[in-house]
């Protein structure tokens, strides 16, 4: 099971990083060792179970890429590019969030206090003339998957009051030349429409990838149109004016130096996994105990399942993973309860234990792994993977 595990998660992961060729090869490595251990009358029922549901789960997968594979050519040729203009990118409101709503992260709310909200405010002004001249106002959060960087980026729109736009990979990923390119430059002209905006590109490394690599022209188009709309874009020609692009990337090693580079993505905040102020947090929103949420549900728990000690068992988890968790949780006694409603015809009082925490535990697959981890404490240490684990042997 610790194989087919490793598998699932590797599968995971290639999922997460747009990585679908790598992701097909394990979905199919999934599917054999699935099918032989199903058949195999030394396992238990209860694995059987398991293994049947992740290959449905992959199958899926294989089935939807055949899809996309066999799907046919459009009748006729229309640029995506076309509607950019007129697509209205930025949300009509100003997020109703602060950085109160981010819990933890201590090192991350230091990072943006330094880079952005003191290098805003005047009272702080005296400090940034002694010691810099620009102020950091391209950034790049990296990170592993899940660990909140959209709402960490909405949070920041609505201390400073600015207009966001959430760019999603899709919506410049075109299939025609230049398209992407087109789009890109439209929601840049669009910013400039507004005097306190943030552009916020998630998954930027589908489009910032490094320019050695043997990519398609259209990518490295919308790369270079992406470079030519930063330089400049953030210095501000009248007062109070707050130009903000931020970037999301679950693969920081891969980004072409470009982007990288002095007066582009300079300033890099790691975004880590949630720390135990952030997960007590999570976990008291996911289960109805957090008194601010209004309307909240409060999920009947036993006493001796608290938020600490579930806090304590997700270490490790990335945000993502722990309203996953928690959901299964709580479908546990749910289903307990309809099971017997639908036996007796009347209700029970049941609640979550610790043994549904811990089956639910032992059962899920972490989506972060230790070579992910040790992938960002490589680039970190401005060195390579192997050269890491190179370093850690000496």
């Amino acid at each position: 099971m610790q194989t087919f595990k490793r598998y699932l998660a590797i599968y995971n992961q290639k999922r997460q990083e747009n990585d679908l060729e790598g992701a097909k090869e394990y979905a199919q490595i999934i599917l054999q060792y699935a099918n032989k251990e199903v058949q195999n009358p030394n396992v238990a029922d209860v694995y059987k179970s398991e293994f049947v549901q992740n290959a449905k789960i992959v199958k899926k997968f294989l089935d939807d890429l055949e899809k996309i594979k066999n799907a046919p050519a459009p009748a006729t040729k229309q640029s995506a590019s076309e509607d950019a203009s007129k697509t209205d990118w930025f949300a009509a409101d100003i997020p109703n969030l602060s950085m109160k709503d981010v819990a933890g992260l201590q090192e991350v709310k230091d990072a943006l206090l330094v880079n952005v909200f003191a290098a805003l405010s005047p009272k702080y002004a005296p400090i940034y003339r002694k010691y810099r001249k620009d102020i950091g106002l391209q950034i790049l959060l990296y990170g592993p998957p899940g660990t909140g960087k959209t709402h960490l980026v909405k949070c920041l729109a609505g201390q400073l009051g600015c207009k966001i736009a959430v760019v999603q990979i899709k919506d410049v990923m075109a299939n025609l030349v230049g398209d992407g390119a087109k789009v890109i430059h439209a929601i840049f002209e669009q910013a400039k429409k507004y005097d306190k905006c943030i552009i916020f590109f998630d998954e930027i490394d589908a489009i910032a990838a490094s320019r050695e690599d043997d990519e398609s022209r259209h990518t490295k188009e919308q790369l270079t149109t992406l470079l030519t709309n930063m330089d400049g874009f953030t210095a501000g020609t009248k007062e109070n004016q707050i130009r903000i692009i931020v970037a999301a990337t679950n693969r920081p090693w891969i980004l072409d130096s470009a982007v990288k580079r002095g007066g582009r993505f300079e300033t890099q905040i790691y975004i880590p996994l949630p720390d135990m102020e952030a997960r007590r947090k999570l976990i008291s929103i996911y289960l109805g105990k957090d008194e601010s949420i209004k309307d909240r549900l409060d999920i009947p728990c036993a006493p001796d399942v608290t938020i600490d000690w579930v806090a304590k068992k997700t270490e490790g988890y990335a945000g993502a993973d722990i309203k996953a968790i928690c959901k299964q949780v709580i479908n546990r006694p749910l289903e307990r309860e309809v099971k017997y409603f639908s036996a007796h015809g009347t209700t029970k009082d049941d609640c979550v234990t610790r043994d549904d925490v811990e089956e639910v535990l032992r059962k899920y697959i972490n989506s972060i792994t230790d070579e992910m981890l040790m992938s960002f404490d490589a680039y970190s240490k401005n060195m390579t993977l192997m050269e890491y684990l190179a370093h850690l042997k000496k």
